[in-house]
């Protein structure tokens, strides 16, 4: 892959750490007794089909919960698939287990085509998409470089109301 050129774009907005699991309430319970996190946005039953999603290409069909958090200025996500096959039920086929299964860096949606054509042409091809009502996101697999895929989330105008309100607790 191409190491050549440093990216702004994409390189001056991480905001994000995501764990695939396999129980989503025993983890958020671990973010919350242990590490002091106060609580999750809880967003359950999350399917593909209904969120424009696709897995390598083709129509997505596989369901998933999603909870997100802050600590400091990174969010924090949990996510459990449910059903289908998608980047987050093949990480817990190789894995075995919970663990940090992306990254992600947080671009306006007007940039989301341009730092997604960016890595594509460094070699990143898109394996996953979701088009959210706060946000669509694009998944590259960049785990051989750095361990895990990487995740470029294009925020709409509703994505950082929403960002606001889990940052302040207001859900």
């Amino acid at each position: 892959m191409s190491t050549n050129a440093s990216s702004a774009l994409i390189g001056n907005h991480f905001g994000q750490v995501a764990w695939v699991v396999k129980d989503i309430a025993a983890t958020e319970r671990f973010f919350r007794e242990t590490m002091g996190v106060p609580r999750f946005l809880k967003m359950e039953n999350l399917r593909a089909q209904d969120l424009e999603g696709t897995y390598y290409g083709q129509p997505g069909n596989f369901e998933f919960h999603l909870y997100l958090t802050y600590s400091g200025e990174t969010m924090l996500e949990l996510i459990q698939p449910v059903s289908g096959q998608s980047i987050y039920t093949a990480f817990l086929e190789k894995n075995g287990g919970n663990g940090i299964q992306h990254i992600a860096h947080m671009v306006p949606e007007r940039e989301l085509e341009m730092a997604t054509k960016e890595l594509a042409d460094k070699g990143y091809p898109v394996v996953q998409t979701l088009n959210l009502p706060p946000a669509r996101v694009a998944y590259f697999d960049t785990s051989a470089e750095i361990g895990v895929m990487t995740e470029i989330i294009g925020l709409t105008a509703a994505g950082y109301q929403l960002i606001e309100q889990v940052k302040s607790g207001n859900f």
